[in-house]
């Protein structure tokens, strides 16, 4: 007994006829009533009661075509999942990524594993001036920063934002300054800043700048890491501007406050090289535009 053989029995049950059994399956009435005869003959009993008017079945048909209806979508339902595990991605896929904390890039990574679970997926946090080259050195597949962390040629690279941000004030959760929702650079004047030395980027020196009002460097305080400079602020230390995404990272006991007439937004962004291919990726940009749809 074979499956083709019961499923053209089906057909004709289903049609009460083999002449329309054999046009719904676009074989001839021929293969159609051999097919069933050759059924009968291999089981040694008949199934079908013929007149010149319809097919019925008898008590053995009935027990073969209700069993035969699971056994068949038991047999589709196998062959699909043999074609998608075919067809399931694999690999791995690195990430290098500046430390921070943001639910837009949480949920598209908890996205991505649950939709390509047999991908090796990590992510490794590095210094925010070593992204570019880990992806550009094919130590990372992709990378996540900040845009204004970006060279200003990306040639050869594709990037894509994925959540827009800006940099807060934090200062300790018992400051006075804590109680306010923003604060305005004419009020810092007479406050302790603190900021991570060779670290900065271009861009937040610029906006520090601009926060201090020329403030002589030397009532700054540098520090060597973002662990340092946050353990400085929540024990009152000084107060400091960070990214937003990295505050909630490492500063959950600051408060963190805008800074009023200060432009301070930037995009967290994915980029990686245009030459680089492969499923993991693919499927990786593939869930991004998903995230981004939504």
């Amino acid at each position: 007994m074979e499956l083709e053989q019961i499923r053209i029995f089906i057909s004709v049950v289903e049609n009460a006829s083999f002449t329309k059994a054999a046009e719904t399956l676009y074989i001839s009435h021929s293969t159609t009533s051999r097919t069933v005869a050759a059924l009968e003959e291999s089981l040694g009993v008949r199934l079908l009661t013929r007149d010149s008017r319809s097919v019925k079945m008898n008590e053995a048909g009935r027990l073969l075509y209700d069993e035969g209806r699971s056994l068949l979508a038991q047999a589709d339902a196998l062959v699909t999942a043999v074609r998608e595990a075919a067809d399931a991605v694999s690999g791995s896929l690195t990430v290098a990524s500046v430390d921070l904390f943001s639910e837009a890039l949480s949920a598209l990574y908890k996205d991505y594993c649950r939709r390509f679970p047999e991908v090796a997926f990590g992510i490794y946090n590095r210094g925010l001036s070593e992204i570019f080259e880990q992806v550009e050195k094919r130590k990372a597949d992709v990378g996540v920063t900040f845009s204004y962390a970006l060279p200003e040629k990306t040639d050869g690279f594709v990037v894509r934002p994925v959540a827009r941000e800006r940099f807060c004030l934090v200062c300790a959760a018992d400051d006075l300054l804590a109680a306010k929702g923003s604060v305005k650079p004419g009020e810092l004047n007479e406050r302790s800043y603190i900021s991570v030395g060779a670290q900065r980027s271009g861009f937040t020196r610029k906006l520090e700048d601009a926060l201090l009002q020329d403030r002589p460097r030397s009532t700054v305080l540098s520090v060597p890491t973002l662990e340092s400079l946050f353990l400085r602020v929540e024990s009152g230390g000084g107060v400091s501007l960070v990214p937003r995404p990295i505050a909630r990272a490492f500063g959950q006991s600051c408060a963190c406050l805008d800074v009023d007439g200060l432009d301070t937004s930037f995009d967290i962004v994915f980029f990686w090289r245009e030459d680089n291919v492969g499923p993991a990726l693919n499927g990786f940009t593939e869930a991004l535009g998903k995230a981004e749809e939504a």
